[in-house]
């Protein structure tokens, strides 16, 4: 049975599916954090993304790492606090690729960071992206992230 997340954007709406093959404790923590209502925002430094933060006590061991970064590609990753500029929290945050431009980049420091790779963007989520490209110029937009299983 194929599980997803539902990534509800402003009323901008993409399914990414996940991979418990190559990321199982990524998957099965962020699958049982669900559902979540957060602020979906740019990650200005890092490229054509987006992300939203959830508790910053979650840590996920790394698995199935990257710092490259594909169009459609769905990852985790965590900051531990201060290491981000001028941030004295702690950051969990699970990030989408809405195009093809991407990096995995420590705010305040510009080097990369790696990500757990474990979704990817599934079936037609073209409306998603404009809206993901858009939180660059409009700001922080709600979003919601629900489960689905097939």
């Amino acid at each position: 049975m194929a599980r997803y997340l539902v990534l509800d954007l402003a009323g901008a709406v993409a399914r990414a599916r996940m991979d418990f093959d190559a990321a199982p404790v990524t998957c099965r923590t962020v699958w049982d954090l669900l559902p979540v209502e957060a602020t979906g925002g740019h990650a200005m430094q890092s490229g054509t993304n987006g992300a939203f933060h959830f508790d910053p006590s979650v840590l996920i061991p790394e698995e199935n790492t990257t710092i490259q970064l594909l169009k459609g590609d769905v990852v985790f990753i965590h900051y531990d606090p201060r290491e981000r500029y001028a941030n004295p929290r702690g950051v969990s945050e699970v990030v989408w690729c809405y195009d093809r431009f991407n990096f995995t980049r420590s705010p305040g420091k510009i080097h990369e960071v790696v990500g757990n790779w474990f979704a990817r963007l599934d079936g037609d989520w073209s409306t998603f992206a404009e809206m993901s490209a858009r939180l660059a110029l409009e700001g922080k937009k709600p979003i919601k992230v629900t489960r689905a299983e097939e």
